[in-house]
């Protein structure tokens, strides 16, 4: 077992990581399609049999070897500040109004490159029969300005035994995705950002530690609600009866039901704001206010009873038309006056 920690340039007890890591970089060094040395085939043969001995004998380490005590992550290890970090990730994460208003938890799909499972990370697969090799067809040179030379495709062999991965297209390294429940707290808004400690790039040194993901919030446009920073924007119709008379009337929010006090008042259009009710700041920060126009809607197919009433109405309160209808009450003082009469 030491003759196979010596010949890939390891001692024992390293990580499987370490394992894979050495393997790759001798491999390179030492594939016969890459070697002119004679001796490159068997060493490259011994390095997989080291390789594939010591893989197997780190998958039998037992679980239990993961109880042994660890450091504290809230104390820092000795020379963490010398081991270089991985780089930070920054990606976008799109929230609604009522996801960052409540917090929630979100599904983040993170990219990320791994070892080709193919090829094990090689970059090249065992052909299950030998061929031609493409360049030389099979005749071990190929023919340059100085005349023949050996191929280098094939090492002089004529034909190949293995080929470039098809999956990772000989890189070893392929595309994958993990998916991280990331959680939300509420009071978010655009621009904010969410740190997601050790979910970055890992580090170049087995010794480093990850870099970090930043999440940068982006709260998509909302068909009733507007945001001014705090401030929670939006309209509402309502009876033109109930502005004139006052009242209670219902608002919706993103984290239930909201009951506004309307002042009796005119029938013109109106803001009402109030403190406190907008988007919420957390930490024990004040919330925006929450400011709702009210659009004034007259009402539509009255029925006979209805009409009588609002004819009720009407004479009632044209009994003081300079104080319920002051425009009406100057027209008709302008215009039906017996004065202006008497010019007909």
């Amino acid at each position: 077992m030491n003759d196979a920690y010596t010949l890939l340039g390891l001692h024992p007890g390293v990580a499987q990581k370490d394992i894979k890591r050495a393997f790759r970089r001798l491999a390179m060094q030492w594939h016969p399609d890459r070697n002119p040395d004679p001796s490159a085939l068997e060493h490259f043969k011994a390095l997989r049999a080291a390789y594939e001995r010591l893989l197997a004998d780190a998958d039998t380490v037992s679980d239990a070897d993961d109880d042994r005590p660890r450091e504290d992550p809230r104390e820092d290890p000795p020379a963490a500040d010398s081991s270089p970090r991985g780089a930070d990730r920054r990606q976008d994460l799109s929230l609604t109004i009522e996801e960052a208003w409540l917090g929630c938890e979100k599904s983040v799909r993170i990219g990320h490159e791994s070892e080709c499972a193919t090829c094990g990370g090689t970059g090249e697969e065992q052909l299950a029969h030998n061929r031609l090799c493409a360049e030389c067809h099979g005749s071990g040179r190929i023919r340059v300005a100085g005349g023949l030379h050996r191929c280098d495709a094939c090492a002089g062999r004529g034909y190949s035994t293995r080929r470039k991965c098809i999956d990772c297209k000989g890189s070893g390294r392929t595309q994958a995705w993990r998916t991280l429940a990331v959680k939300v707290p509420p009071g978010l808004l655009t621009g904010d950002e969410l740190r997601v400690a050790g979910a970055g790039e890992p580090p170049q040194d087995a010794k480093g530690q990850s870099g970090d993901l930043r999440l940068r919030v982006m709260i998509a446009a909302h068909e009733l609600y507007r945001l001014d920073g705090r401030d929670l924007r939006l309209s509402r119709p309502i009876s033109v009866l109930r502005l004139l008379a006052g009242g209670e009337v219902d608002i919706p929010l993103p984290g239930g039901t909201f009951t506004l006090q309307v002042k009796a008042g005119n029938a013109a259009p109106r803001e009402v704001s109030v403190e406190g009710a907008g988007f919420p700041a957390g930490r024990g920060r004040p919330a925006g206010t929450m400011v709702v126009e009210l659009t004034p809607v007259l009402p539509e197919s009255c029925n006979q009873q209805q009409r009588r009433l609002l004819e009720e109405l009407d004479a009632e309160l044209s009994r003081n038309a300079q104080r319920h209808f002051p425009e009406v009450a100057a027209w008709e003082a302008d215009w039906l006056s017996p004065r202006r009469s008497g010019r007909l």
